[in-house]
């Protein structure tokens, strides 16, 4: 059973402004280590920051709550695809499925939370 979806659009060149305004203090607030690796490995390394933080806002609508950012993590599963975790009661038995997308200026993500039984 569906329990929320959310969805959140980000521009890019917003997000590279506070990251040159707040540099790591911003970083090591908004993301894991893992997800700071990952994305300083990419060509474009802010739209992916971009994109992981739209998928935690997301992931907040879907939940109806939000939480630390660092307790929500998004990696990619063994075929490359998007995965979110997240930790806390709030996300207890339920599973997310994510999208996520970037282009340009523009950083996309959506959540599906869904009910386990």
């Amino acid at each position: 059973m569906i329990h929320g979806i959310g969805i959140e659009i980000i521009e890019v060149q917003r997000f590279r402004k506070a990251l040159e305004r707040w540099g790591e203090r911003i970083e090591r607030r908004l993301f894991t280590s893992e997800e700071l690796r990952y994305c300083s490995g990419q060509r474009f390394p802010e739209r992916h920051l971009a994109a992981r933080f739209a998928a935690k806002v997301s992931l907040f609508k879907a939940l109806g709550r939000t939480l630390p950012f660092r307790d929500v993590e998004v990696t990619r599963d063994e075929k490359g695809r998007p995965s979110v975790t997240a930790k806390g009661a709030s996300a207890a038995g339920l599973r997310f499925a994510i999208s996520l997308s970037h282009d340009g200026e523009l950083a996309v993500a959506e959540t599906v939370a869904e009910r386990v039984a």
